[in-house]
């Protein structure tokens, strides 16, 4: 029942795959300079398999809301 009411559940489930280096790395990349996401974007548009990475980074980037629920979730799953 409590999963119902989780609206970050899916988003944990998608950032637990990464594992908890790139975690970690997630982490550090969102909390960093603009200038690394940059770079980081700029590679990944050219993988069509990270496309759902790149835009979730960008959202994170323009929507404060997204980037503190990303964060949450990470913080969430490094405990």
């Amino acid at each position: 029942m409590s999963d119902l009411l989780d609206e970050d559940v899916e988003l944990r489930g998608s950032l637990a795959a990464l594992g908890d280096g790139a975690l970690g790395e997630l982490r550090a990349l969102l909390t960093g300079p603009q200038e690394g996401r940059d770079r980081l974007l700029v590679s990944l548009v050219a993988r069509p398999q990270l496309k759902d990475l790149a835009t979730l980074i960008s959202m994170a980037d323009t929507d404060p809301v997204v980037r503190l629920r990303l964060l949450r979730a990470i913080r969430d799953l490094s405990v």
